[in-house]
């Protein structure tokens, strides 16, 4: 169980309630993936389809030219060269009536009408060429049965050349457009396989930051609410995204939920077995200190050393207590607080006068010193409690013959304390781990421990005043506690 969890709870614990987010879509990561998946399919697979119906197209129109377009040329020249052959024994014909041409003439003809009839079968996708060919058919058909009339004969030859030349025009047409179609369908095919290239590439790119952003989010909040929960901080975990990571945020509001319920019940023990035995402890103070004062009788000496053991022990026990008190308290926000104007002068001439004794036991210079006129705003009871653990920790921390220096200065509309002395310091992995409750600065020598509740005492005696506290080890060593607090009353508590 963490053991800063109450950090930043509000006074009425049973109130906050984690933000929860719901939605209706039970959407989970297999099932975003299976659609996603699916979309890029569709879109792949659209694209694909179009770049290979246009390579079919590319296909089938370079199979027009190459089967059809090129060959009717070819056949066309051919059923053109036999027409000027019968034409000649056509005029041979009209010489020499007897000798024959005529038969060859019409023999010629039919050739002609059989080459075109052939043809036809191989032209019937081609609708205008198929007609152009039919039409020039029947004008070689009339040509070939005019006789006599050389007016007739004309004119139906007339009509053959000019049916010859739409069969030509019908078949550059048909080659222009085939033409283009390939050209056409090259160009569309070569850009939806560019077209192809450039989504790969953006999916590939996109995915992966999609990925990135669907679950890194999520999991950086969720790493920043157990860094919280650690911390001894109540945090809001969002319910959002795929179903996986609702279910990791409610297993994380359910664990939130145990741990205030178990912080609630030891909070509720500690405060009772305090209260339990403060006043037992406080009778066998006050009864072992008059003891000690020899005023209800003398005492040998082992008697005074064995009273004197007996009242240092029960007063840190007492202070332990105190102490565990003042952190319930300040965990339920029912600490109370009185701020005021103090004059840093007299607040840190109380000090000296306090803790004099204390520090002349090891023989220690304390030295407190600070700005004449300054003023702080703070509650005089728990500055002087901060003061007091600051400097403590000092002299327990210190050589003998050290020197523990205390110094108050003005600093962006606030005062600052340090407190500084020559001791062996911290290690810098453990200057924020010393404001944990609990924690002790792992020590070799046969220092007293204590509770581990001081310093985090005074971390919430600051911050509920406004103010802050942070520590540093010094470059000629030792170590500086600094703390800084407002000077002006219009600072509200945290």
């Amino acid at each position: 169980m963490a053991a800063n969890f109450m950090e930043g709870y509000s006074t009425d614990r049973e109130s906050v309630v984690p933000t929860r987010v719901e939605h209706n879509r039970a959407d989970s990561i297999p099932r975003r993936v299976l659609l996603v998946a699916l979309a890029i399919l569709l879109l792949v697979g659209g694209v694909v389809y179009v770049a290979v119906r246009s390579i079919h197209t590319l296909g089938n129109s370079s199979d027009t030219l190459i089967h059809v377009g090129l060959p009717l040329q070819k056949q066309l020249l051919k059923i053109k060269n036999t027409q000027h052959q019968a034409e000649f024994f056509h005029q041979l014909a009209e010489v020499l009536p007897q000798a024959g041409y005529e038969k060859t003439f019409t023999q010629l003809m039919t050739s002609e009408e059989d080459a075109l009839q052939t043809l036809q079968r191989a032209t019937h996708n081609h609708p205008a060429l198929t007609v152009a060919m039919q039409q020039l058919q029947s004008s070689l058909a009339t040509y070939a049965q005019t006789v006599g009339n050389s007016a007739a004969k004309r004119t139906s030859k007339t009509a053959v050349e000019e049916k010859f030349q739409a069969v030509h025009l019908a078949i550059a047409t048909l080659l222009a457009r085939q033409s283009a179609a390939a050209a056409a369908a090259r160009t569309r095919a070569v850009q939806l396989l560019y077209a192809l290239v450039f989504i790969t590439a953006l999916l590939s790119i996109l995915i992966p930051w999609r990925v990135a952003t669907a679950l890194t989010r999520p999991l950086k909040d969720f790493r920043r609410a157990v860094e919280d929960i650690g911390a001894g901080k109540l945090t809001n975990v969002a319910s959002e995204g795929p179903q996986e990571l609702r279910d990791l945020a409610r297993s994380i509001e359910s664990m939130q939920a145990r741990l205030r319920e178990e912080e609630r019940l030891r909070h509720e023990f500690l405060s009772q077995v305090s209260h339990e035995l403060i006043t037992p402890l406080a009778s066998a103070r006050s009864g072992s200190e008059l003891l000690l004062s020899e005023r209800i009788g003398p005492l040998l000496p082992r008697q005074h050393e064995v009273l004197e053991i007996i009242v240092r022990q029960v007063k840190e026990l007492y202070a332990a207590i105190h102490e565990m008190l003042d952190m319930h308290a300040l965990q339920a926000r029912s600490l109370d607080f009185s701020p005021q104007d103090l004059p840093v002068a007299e607040v840190l001439v109380d000090l000296q006068n306090r803790m004099q004794p204390l520090t002349d036991k090891k023989n220690q210079t304390l030295d407190c010193n600070g700005a004449e006129q300054l003023s702080v705003y703070a509650d005089p009871q728990r500055l002087r409690q901060i003061l007091t653990n600051l400097v403590s920790n000092a002299h327990k921390y210190s050589p003998a013959d050290g020197r523990i220096e205390v110094r108050a200065t003005a600093q962006q509309k606030g005062v600052h304390f340090s407190v500084s002395d020559n001791g062996p310091g911290i290690p810098d992995a453990l200057l924020e781990r010393v404001f944990e409750r609990f924690y002790q600065v792992p020590v070799s020598n046969s220092l007293p421990r204590g509770t581990g509740l001081g310093l985090a005492i005074t971390r919430e005696l600051v911050a509920a005043q406004g103010g802050w506290i942070r520590m540093h080890n010094r470059p000629s060593g030792g170590l500086c506690a600094e703390i800084w607090l407002p000077a002006v009353r219009n600072v509200e508590a945290i």
